[in-house]
């Protein structure tokens, strides 16, 4: 079965380095894979993805490296099931407060008696040489990201992280910003030792912490923190900082004409 190329990354105690996509269109997808990134989360949650567009994603993945990986509307196993049977092979899981929700998450990703994820892995199958290979290790094979994005996510870091089966911790800026009440100040001494909370959680557990950042300034300051899965910026944010950069420079070139 085709290694998880993620998954081996932090194995060996090296940085994944990912981007994201909030477009309906396979394209980006594609192009985000053929720049180099080792992953390539596609959204679910935040943006309006459709199940056939979501399968369209994950061919557009098909000739390349990269780990194709969806962030699922909600820590539900049967979105999970239908995600991994198009082909996903990590999932980003939002809003994982306990550790009783951490155990259902990685429970989605496995066949019984480990979980409860349905037979029926139609496109999935192609990652492996028969259907019985794909059985036997799908499982170690699929990576599972947990959002840590409230309060109680923080409180319950140090046991979700413990969980089997849970590869990385993940920190959604935004809402845990504003669950831990510093909205969108991810500049704060409170936000940073959130974080800091969550890495040693994770650092305790012998598992990585990762951050969904916008941009190489923001992903270089996490890397600083010991972050080791970092999602560099999603289609839209990246498009914007090349536009506005390329826009800016031939201004100033006409300022100096």
């Amino acid at each position: 079965m085709r290694e998880n190329r993620t998954k081996q990354l932090l194995k060996e105690g090296k940085v994944a380095v990912g981007g994201w996509v909030v477009s309906e269109d396979p394209t980006t997808t594609e192009i985000m894979a053929d720049v180099g990134f080792d992953f390539v989360v596609v959204d679910m949650e935040h943006a309006p993805q459709t199940a056939t567009g979501m399968q369209a994603h994950m061919m557009a993945l098909k000739d390349t490296a990269a780990t194709g990986v969806v962030r699922v509307l909600w820590n539900d196993f049967v979105r999970v099931k239908q995600v991994l049977d198009v082909g996903a092979e990590g999932i980003v899981f939002p809003w994982v407060n306990t550790v009783e929700q951490a155990h259902a998450a990685v429970a989605s990703t496995r066949y019984p008696p480990r979980g409860n994820r349905g037979w029926g892995p139609r496109r999935a199958i192609r990652f492996a040489t028969d259907q019985n290979d794909y059985f036997r290790h799908a499982e170690e094979n699929i990576l599972v990201l947990c959002q840590i994005e409230t309060q109680e996510a923080l409180d319950n870091a140090e046991a979700i992280a413990a969980v089997d089966g849970v590869d990385a911790l993940m920190i959604g800026p935004a809402d845990f910003s504003i669950n831990i009440g510093v909205p969108l100040d991810w500049e704060c001494e409170k936000f940073t030792a959130g974080v800091r909370r969550v890495r040693r959680a994770a650092d305790a557990a012998g598992k990585a912490i990762g951050v969904i950042t916008s941009g190489a300034a923001y992903a270089k300051r996490w890397l600083a923190e010991g972050a080791r899965v970092i999602v560099a910026g999603a289609d839209s944010a990246l498009l914007k900082i090349m536009a506005t950069a390329t826009l800016d420079e031939i201004r100033q070139a006409l300022r100096g004409a």
